[in-house]
């Protein structure tokens, strides 16, 4: 007498939007890098102006593929759960960012030391909260 064996269930589809977000942050992880790149190269002189030129918009690149991406996919693609979890993240993004940037501001004003920012610093803080609210979101909803 042959037993049977239970078929093992394919694995769930992942969300359209699972795999965008590790583009977005292989993207912004690829940003960041370049930048860190064309500093270093710039200081230490091995990095002619072109070169700074050429690193900055390579880098900048699969962001800009994935910007598109992201908002094809938002418009047309995403269920209204995950349409969701996006926008609670954005949320979180702008909700954090701003009394932050905005006591950072205050404090310069003040006279209060504080670090200085550059733009990177600046741009890249709301892209990394972005990232960290659309995973909390995802995480609240499973």
């Amino acid at each position: 007498m042959q037993t049977s064996h239970p078929r093992p269930s394919p694995p769930a589809p992942r969300p359209p939007g699972a795999s965008l977000y590790g583009l977005y942050l292989l993207a912004l992880l690829t940003c960041l890098l370049g930048n860190l790149l064309v500093r270093v190269g710039a200081r230490a002189g091995w990095l002619p102006s072109w070169g700074q030129l050429t690193v900055a918009v390579l880098a900048a690149g699969p962001l800009m593929v994935a910007a598109v991406l992201f908002w094809r996919l938002l418009r047309k693609e995403l269920d209204e759960m995950l349409q969701r979890i996006v926008l609670e993240g954005l949320a979180f993004a702008l909700v954090v960012y701003v009394p932050v940037a905005a006591l950072y501001v205050n404090l310069r004003t003040a006279g209060v030391w504080t670090p200085r920012l550059d733009l990177p610093e600046i741009i890249m803080g709301p892209a990394l909260l972005a990232a960290v609210g659309i995973a909390l979101a995802h995480r609240r909803y499973q």
